[in-house]
């Protein structure tokens, strides 16, 4: 039985701003993704940690719904601009435009990497037990380094994450289950995972998660 139609379209894991060495699935009507920024400072890019006030940090229930708002509502787009503030085109992007929506800013110039080293430092990395508001890290290839990062929108019972990435073509929603990494459906035909375009193949996305980490 071949792949549902829907979980093909628009799910690349291609995206300006990420360090990526991944290729256009053949047949995609799409132009290449622009070079990669980051790393570098650019005059529209978002702002870095410290310079803005300081303010009182948001309790974390209102922090998340400030940052999967900023989020969802750029859903669709190829630059992450929030409050004429241009943050790049990139993943890692939407995840700083996002995370300073919620009181929780990072460096300008902070790509998939550098958050995932922050996750680190902060000790809450991890493979299981998703929740909103969660960065969720993914790599190239299964067992790889992150390379891209999303935003934890919500999680069903069984434990699916639906991500805020953005993709090649824009800020899209993506499932992604790590206990059922090879699945793409459940009984009843609801998406576990969805695929994937790495290296030339479709792979489900559980089998590119490298963990979630809680920043805000």
């Amino acid at each position: 039985m071949s792949p549902p139609r829907t979980s093909l379209l628009a799910l690349a894991l291609l995206a300006a701003g990420c360090a990526s060495g991944t290729r256009a699935a053949r047949g995609n009507p799409l132009p290449p993704p622009a070079p990669a920024r980051a790393g570098t400072r650019n005059p529209g890019a978002g702002p870095a940690t410290g310079s803005r006030p300081v303010q009182a940090r948001a309790p974390h229930d209102v922090a998340v719904r400030r940052a999967l708002d900023t989020a969802a509502h750029l859903v669709g787009a190829r630059e992450i601009v929030v409050g004429g503030v241009a943050y790049g085109d990139g993943c890692a992007a939407l995840v700083r435009a996002s995370l300073d929506a919620g009181g929780a800013p990072v460096a300008a110039d902070a790509d998939a990497r550098a958050l995932l080293a922050l996750a680190r430092t902060a000790g809450t990395l991890r493979r299981t037990r998703p929740a909103p508001g969660d960065l969720a890290f993914l790599a190239e290839r299964p067992g790889g380094p992150a390379e891209h990062v999303g935003l934890v929108e919500s999680v069903s019972p069984d434990g699916t994450a639906l991500l805020l990435h953005r993709t090649e073509r824009g800020v899209a929603r993506i499932r992604v289950n790590a206990a059922q990494a090879w699945k793409t459906r459940a009984e009843g035909g609801r998406a576990l995972n969805d695929l994937l375009v790495v290296g030339g193949g479709r792979l489900p996305a559980g089998r590119l998660l490298v963990g979630y980490a809680t920043l805000l």
